[in-house]
């Protein structure tokens, strides 16, 4: 609570601090934070007059030292108020006639007011299995940062714009929307090649033959981020808006020396036991063939994937030199700082610089502008928390819950957020509430 002798101070500024905690969702009333009982209150708003009162006052002698104090005097700040900063924590001073006129003033003491009102909000006790809870404001996720209509929908098919989210975001958004548009152009340009290419592998029931398409030339991309910023996302928002069917492959789910093989694919008589086997680029040729931690390969292999960049033939193992026509969008992405790779040796730097395009995305500690549109949008997935009827089971956050998730660094990123709350989430829902706390969080 808040003690204050006169409430006239600040009548004034309770209507435009109602409309301003309603509007964003929070569940305060700034009435019920005043008294005029000291006793009760953890901070204070003392016009100076009160301090002039005989040393017997109790009142003033057990005004709590630490708790903090706003000194109200009148057209200005004499050299007794500051005395008073020696022995309380005073936070601020305003004179009471330019709380009747001066804007800035007014300005400042709402504002002061708001973070004290904020910091001690109502204690809102939730009954739980016979015992309360308090939480310092809350938010609804249902109409706090964004509206979600169809949250089954939405993340079924659009999760990749919580990654635009943060203002931070804006140039990679563009940059992100000149490989769509390249790609689609490319798509449009030979709309009549990519539908031979499709049937031709289709129908081939042993060797694939794409020597009719040697002059397609196509962009690439290298995506560069750590671990849990969303590229395999980023490669389906690609897949999406272009209309190009994506093939995922993962460079380091197979063993080193058997990549080149799948990759291009090897010939009959190449090696003991070898067999004519098409490789899953060219079994793939025409879509985007999006390669997972490609820091992972062998310089060998960077060195196939560099002549492949430049005329878009496989070689396969045992095959001559002139190679395949096998055109696809090369989508490649690494959680490797690939400028230190090239530096200690172990990826090629003309491979880096041959890719058409290269994006790198920021790691979640860098895009903390807002990063509570990330914290709203998770909390609105289905499948994080369950939502049945127009109802999610955790229909509300705590302030304090918030700002703890803001304090983090995510080393994991998105992905590690995303964990977080779906654990926060179940915590909550196994202690029957319908409210995440600070105390639900796990880091």
């Amino acid at each position: 609570m808040i003690y204050i002798k006169d409430k006239e101070y600040i009548k004034k500024f309770m209507e435009s601090l109602n409309r301003q905690f309603r509007e964003k969702g929070e569940n305060i009333q700034p009435e019920d934070f005043f008294t005029q009982d000291y006793e009760k209150a953890s901070c204070y708003i003392v016009d100076e007059s009160e301090f002039e009162k005989p040393k017997d006052s109790r009142q003033i002698e057990e005004f709590k030292s630490y708790f903090p104090m706003i000194i109200i005097v009148e057209a200005k700040i004499c050299c007794e108020v500051m005395e008073i900063f020696l022995k309380y924590n005073v936070i601020g001073v305003f004179r009471k006639d330019r709380l009747e006129y001066e804007y800035e003033e007014m300005g400042n003491f709402e504002k002061l007011l708001k973070e004290i009102i904020r910091n001690q909000s109502e204690e809102l006790d939730t009954k739980c299995e016979e015992r309360f809870v308090k939480v310092l404001g809350y938010k609804k996720i249902s109409n706090w940062k964004l509206e979600i209509e169809d949250p089954i929908d939405t993340y079924k098919s659009k999760k990749y714009i919580s990654i635009f989210y943060d203002k931070s975001m804006k140039d990679f958004s563009v940059r992100l929307r000149t490989i769509i548009n390249d790609i689609k152009k490319c798509r449009k340009e030979n709309t009549d090649q990519f539908g031979e290419i499709d049937k031709k592998i289709k129908n081939s029931k042993t060797r694939i033959d794409l020597s009719n398409f040697s002059d397609l030339v196509l962009p690439s991309l290298l995506l560069e981020g750590e671990t849990g910023t969303g590229k395999s996302m980023i490669a389906e928002v690609i897949s999406k808006e272009t209309g190009a069917e994506m093939y995922k492959f993962s460079l380091v789910n197979i063993e080193k020396n058997l990549v080149d093989t799948e990759l291009f694919g090897s010939r009959k008589g190449a090696y003991t036991d070898a067999e004519d086997k098409p490789g899953r680029i060219l079994k793939n040729a025409g879509k985007i063939i999006f390669l997972d931690e490609i820091a992972e390969v062998s310089l060998g292999v960077q060195t196939k994937l560099l002549l492949y960049l430049d005329d878009f033939k496989v070689r396969p193992i045992g095959s001559d030199e002139t190679g395949m026509p096998a055109p696809a969008f090369i989508v490649a992405a690494t959680n490797k700082n690939l400028k230190e790779s090239i530096k200690d040796g172990s990826f090629r730097s003309d491979l880096y610089y041959r890719f058409s395009y290269r994006i790198s995305i920021p790691p979640l500690r860098e895009r903390k502008s807002d990063i509570r549109f990330l914290i709203n949008f998770i909390l609105q997935n289905p499948k994080i928390n369950p939502y049945f009827e127009g109802k999610y089971a955790v229909e509300k956050i705590s302030i304090d819950a918030i700002e703890k998730l803001e304090e983090y660094n995510y080393p994991g990123n998105f992905r590690e957020m995303e964990f977080i709350i779906q654990n926060a989430v179940n915590n909550a829902i196994s202690e029957r509430k319908d409210i995440l706390l600070s105390e639900h969080l796990e880091f």
